[in-house]
């Protein structure tokens, strides 16, 4: 007679979860700036447009981006520097690659800007270059899978060129892993700040020999 049973260890999920969930999460990040092409905000050339190229970035393009701010990115590699001979000269490109999880929950597309140091992070000295992507593999191609985004520096463009064409601003929260517009993530971590502080009035306040919270 067969009977039903319930295996003690799931294994297969729970490899899984370490490894798209946890690893994701929690593994040692480097975090940047990032603005992802929001596809609702910009002016398709196919649909609004009599037709041509766009320009990338400036005053004719229709392109719109959503920025990240503290968007961990994982295994970024050593940056390759390689001489390019064009009509206008040698050009030099430094190209790398980094590493998104898709528990963000942001789809990357060729064209994204990255910039890998901001202000508030190394307010001495801001002049670090922006990166854009060129391409993106898929691994696993999976509903759960990382991104690996190979980019390349982006030539003579300025940051606020860029913020010129950012139609939202969203804040990856640390504490839960999720992201946010920026007033709610401000919202939270101001509720953050007052729980901490909540909890050292608490721990000061704990009297062992009574077990009761005494001012």
């Amino acid at each position: 007679m067969i009977q039903n049973w319930v295996r003690l260890y799931h294994y297969i999920h729970e490899y899984q979860n370490l490894v798209y969930d946890f690893y994701s999460k929690q593994a040692v990040a480097f975090l940047v700036t990032y603005w992802n092409l929001d596809r609702t905000a910009t002016i398709w050339d196919n649909r609004d447009m009599m037709g041509g190229a766009y320009e990338r970035t400036g005053d004719l393009t229709g392109l719109k981006f959503n920025k990240y701010l503290l968007l961990p990115i994982y295994f970024p590699e050593e940056i390759n520097t390689a001489f390019d001979a064009t009509e206008h000269g040698q050009v030099k490109e430094q190209e790398t690659t980094i590493v998104i999880p898709s528990t963000y929950g942001i789809t990357p597309y060729p064209g994204d800007f990255i910039k890998l140091e901001q202000q508030f992070l190394c307010p001495s000295n801001d002049t670090y270059p922006i990166f854009i992507v060129t391409g993106i593999e898929i691994h696993p191609n999976t509903e759960r899978r990382f991104w690996k985004l190979k980019v390349k520096v982006y030539q003579s463009v300025d940051i606020q060129v860029i913020e010129n064409q950012t139609s939202g601003v969203f804040v990856f929260f640390d504490y839960d892993k999720n992201i946010y517009p920026i007033s709610e993530a401000m919202y939270l971590s101001t509720l953050l700040s007052k729980a901490e502080e909540l909890k050292g009035r608490l721990d000061k306040s704990w009297d062992p020999l009574t077990g009761f919270h005494l001012e």
